[in-house]
């Protein structure tokens, strides 16, 4: 039975999107190298479109994009990596102490509170094998991925200058050269409408995660926390995760603030929901998208991607839906009201 236009170019869309994520699977380097890619040169693109309008050079605009952008990366981390890495030591002498040497047990709330200090107790013993080995196998996980992590850089860097230049062309070419010029209508609206809605995630994303990690750092300041850097490089990459990455920040920061005492510890919930309301408004400033994904469903795919694709599915999560939902949105949901 000879397929109509709408459903070949729906079953095609769909095909490219299943051999996209086959290639995680098959190829998880080079599935890498392709997100961080499309990533810098999407997040890249409105600052290259303000020197534009400067300068009225494309190609100028995209170099000078790229230069301030690694540039700038290149000094940060020139700057913080010796930071981090003697924070990161000591850090996690800290931890083992905190937990081994049951350090937890002089914070002075427990003395007025003997009942939580006993549930704490129980919950400590429980917690601190499980929590000792895991972290021993992420550090050795760690160890053993840094020559393919430092692959993946490479590539990446050559890899956004490359999709920074072709970005443009790509974005004409794109809905015709790998459809048919009958399905050419259908095709642009989807991505049109995909590529707007992710460029305002990945943009306001960024912008929150920066905001959120300055705030937060300042407050580790002034508390007189030993690990400002750390622990503020780690609040940036974990706000890349929505809803999860929350938790996930919270664990470390709210043990270094912890031994600051009783005061300090109600301080540092106060902030961090304040910061966290801010962040909020200013993602929602800057991504002023009609594609709102459910909280249950970016929970959900963020489990399920990270599972398949490992720590970069936990970043592409959420990008990844947007597009799943506006491919149902162009292709299924009309089908669905006139079938």
């Amino acid at each position: 039975m000879r397929l109509s236009l709408e459903k070949r170019t729906t079953l095609m869309v769909f095909i490219y999107l299943i051999v996209f994520l086959m290639t995680g699977g098959i190829l998880p380097r080079v599935f890498d190298v392709i997100v961080v890619s499309f990533f810098v040169a999407l997040m890249l693109e409105p600052v290259s479109n303000w020197i534009y309008l400067k300068t009225n050079k494309k190609s100028l605009s995209i170099t000078l994009s790229l230069i301030l952008f690694y540039g700038f990366v290149s000094l940060v981390i020139s700057f913080l990596v010796p930071v981090i890495y003697d924070e990161g030591r000591y850090f996690i002498d800290f931890v083992q102490r905190f937990f081994s040497n049951e350090e937890w047990k002089n914070f002075s709330y427990f003395k007025n509170y003997p009942d939580i200090k006993s549930f704490a107790e129980h919950a400590m013993n429980y917690a601190t094998p499980n929590l000792t080995k895991w972290m021993s196998q992420t550090l050795a996980k760690f160890a053993l991925g840094v020559p393919s992590m430092l692959t993946v850089v490479f590539f990446s860097i050559l890899g956004s200058i490359y999709v920074s230049y072709g970005l443009e062309k790509f974005k004409k070419i794109a809905p015709t050269y790998f459809f048919p010029m009958s399905s050419s209508r259908m095709v642009k609206i989807f991505l049109k409408r995909s590529y707007h809605h992710m460029q305002n995630y990945i943009v306001g994303v960024t912008i929150a995660a920066i905001f959120t990690a300055l705030s937060m750092g300042m407050f580790l300041t002034i508390v007189g926390t030993k690990y400002t850097l750390l622990l503020g490089t780690w609040v940036f990459i974990t706000n890349y995760i929505p809803i999860v990455g929350v938790f996930l920040e919270i664990i470390p920061l709210a043990l270094a603030t912890l031994m600051k005492g009783t005061a300090m510890f109600i301080w540092f919930w106060i902030v961090l929901i304040a910061v966290h309301s801010t962040a909020f408004i200013i993602f929602v400033k800057a991504v002023q998208s009609k594609s709102k994904l459910n909280p249950f469903w970016m929970i959900l795919a963020i489990i399920v991607f990270t599972q398949i694709f490992g720590p970069i599915g936990a970043f592409m999560a959420v990008p990844l839906m947007i597009v799943l939902k506006d491919y149902w949105d162009v292709f299924i949901v009309p089908y669905l009201k006139t079938s």
